[in-house]
């Protein structure tokens, strides 16, 4: 037979030690509670801060091709002597088109296509050898004007879409590579420009078009490449808000 004196203490441990059981299960279960909710909390903010770096989602090439080829066009020049061919981007619904100083410089007419085939005769603007950049315009309404990037957010090893007219032969042709670097100094004409660099294929003819993010956006304008023997694979880019920047002077 059990004591009744031993007996009640025998309760009182046992009493102790479901209260210390109790205790530290709840503790336990308290903290991971409380762990999956701070990390769960904190990945939902990060997931946030990521998604405002970007105004859409990435896209596939098919679909920035799709978004981006009716904002380029391509452009003919003629003079007394010669003729040549490069590229640009629809600015406005109203008719107002970028592409480089060199492509348009010294033309006695410029003629301009559209994707659809229709064509135009531009009047010069305003042409800068400064930022090898020049302002367009042609007598139409209606057009898709390029859905402008910021260039600034530009990482290297992003995927970027060029679209131009090859060799002034092959309209609306597109290529892809990555962003190379994003602040290449490159002398052009005895003039320092900072560039965006890329490993996309560049032709003649490509100068002037756009060069497009994984947004479907503009984030530059195809204005140069290095070539000769061992070298492949560098081109590049005046970035889109040194594009920005000049337009907005001009209208």
């Amino acid at each position: 037979m059990f004591n009744l004196k031993n007996n009640g203490k025998i309760k009182s441990i046992l009493f102790a030690f479901l209260f210390f059981l109790t205790t530290f299960v709840v503790g336990f279960l308290g903290g991971s509670v409380a762990y999956k909710f701070f990390d769960s909390h904190e990945s939902s903010s990060l997931d946030e801060k990521q998604a405002s770096n970007y105004s859409s989602p990435s896209l596939s090439t098919i679909q920035i091709v799709s978004l981006a080829e009716n904002s380029v066009v391509s452009i003919e020049t003629e003079n007394e002597t010669t003729r040549s061919a490069g590229s640009g981007v629809v600015w406005s619904e109203d008719g107002y088109i970028v592409t480089n100083a060199h492509v348009v410089d010294g033309a006695k007419t410029i003629k301009i296509t559209l994707h659809n085939k229709q064509e135009y005769t531009a009047t010069l603007i305003h042409a800068e050898k400064k930022h090898d950049l020049a302002l367009l315009k042609i007598n139409a309404t209606g057009l898709s004007p390029v859905d402008l990037g910021n260039s600034d957010k530009l990482k290297v090893g992003e995927r970027v879409v060029v679209i131009g007219n090859v060799l002034g032969e092959f309209k609306g042709s597109a290529t892809d590579g990555i962003v190379s670097a994003t602040d290449r100094i490159l002398n052009i004409d005895g003039y320092d420009m900072p560039l965006i660099q890329t490993n996309a294929e560049i032709n003649g003819g490509n100068s002037g078009g756009g060069m497009f993010c994984e947004h479907g956006q503009l984030i530059g304008l195809v204005v140069a490449k290095q070539s000769g023997e061992n070298l492949e694979g560098i081109g590049f880019a005046i970035p889109s808000n040194t594009v920005k920047e000049f337009v907005n002077k001009l209208i």
